[in-house]
This record gives C-alpha cells, structure tokens and sequence, in this order.
C-alpha cells in the first residue's frame, strides 16, 4: 500500500511517501489566497500522478483555544477540502486522523510535540543534513504517514481475530 501523508498548511505543507521522495509544497508569500489554494490544487496534482498513492492521508484540523486561531483553523480546513476533491477525482482513498493519534502510533508517543516528531525521525532514519526549521513539515508528513500504516496494521488484526472468533463460534 503507498501512502502520501500531508500536513496541510497555507505556507507551508510537508508530503511524504518514502523517506527518499517527500518534500514540501510552499505557495509564494506574495500570492492571494484563491491563488495559493490553485498553487496548492497543482503541485498536490503532480505527487498523485507522479506518486499514485493508494491513500492520502491529512492531518485533521480543529480549533484548541491557545493553538493558534480559528481563522487559521478556517485556512487549513479549506486546503484539505481542495485535497479531498483532487483524490477523489483520482479515485484515491482519503484518511483524516489528528496529529496525537499519528505520534502515538508511529513515535510511541501521543504528547510529542512538532520538535519531538521531528527529532524522533532525524533519529531514527540519521537524517543529519535535516534542520527543524526547513523540514519540520516533512517529518510531520511522515508521522501522519507512518501513523496511519500502524493504525491500519492493528485495525486488519483485529479485524482478522474477530472473522477468527466468528468462525469457531459457528462451528
């Protein structure tokens, strides 16, 4: 299964598909908004046809007081609706899941922090030439990435067990 993780962001979102093929689509500062989210709309074109992806997956958005504000909350939900409408114009399988859910299930732990996860990926893959201020959205990609494999590993096993204990119920 290949999975295109993406931490959605109107500046700066970070994608992953291998640790040799992620990187990060950035929208010019100087663009309106209508303009970023087609800037947005076109590279994310290019890594589903470059990638074809079985799934993507996005961060899920929602408003925490002392998180940053609802307008940016408002921003990031309007460039995961134009990701959602391109997969599924590329017929592709979306899945949203929250930042915790990812960290816990890839990094072990559900209270990383965005430097964390980013220390947590340098680490494990030596990724030395790597700096939290260029590529902290990449290692978020990866987490949301990462996440949804162990998450969808644990679901087909449990799911297995119970086809497992249907069948020798009925027997």
């Amino acid at each position: 299964m290949k999975v295109l993780g993406l931490d959605v962001s109107s500046r700066s979102t970070g994608w992953f598909v291998t640790k040799r093929s992620c990187g990060i689509i950035a929208p010019g500062k100087d663009l309106e908004f209508p303009a970023k989210l087609s800037f947005f709309r076109q590279e994310l074109a290019k890594l589903l046809e470059k990638y074809k992806p079985d799934v993507v997956v996005l961060e899920d958005c929602y408003y925490r007081p002392g998180f940053g504000s609802i307008h940016t909350v408002k921003s990031l939900s309007k460039f995961a609706g134009v990701a959602i409408e391109l997969c599924n114009s590329y017929k592709i399988k979306v899945e949203i899941i929250t930042a915790t859910r990812a960290r816990k299930y890839c990094c072990g732990k559900e209270k990383l922090d965005k430097r964390g996860v980013f220390d947590f990926f340098v680490g494990k893959f030596e990724l030395v030439d790597w700096k939290f201020e260029k590529d902290n959205d990449k290692t978020d990609a990866m987490a949301l990435s990462w996440g949804y494999r162990e998450i969808y590993k644990e679901e087909a096993k449990s799911n297995n067990k119970k086809k497992s204990a249907k069948k020798g119920s009925k027997k």
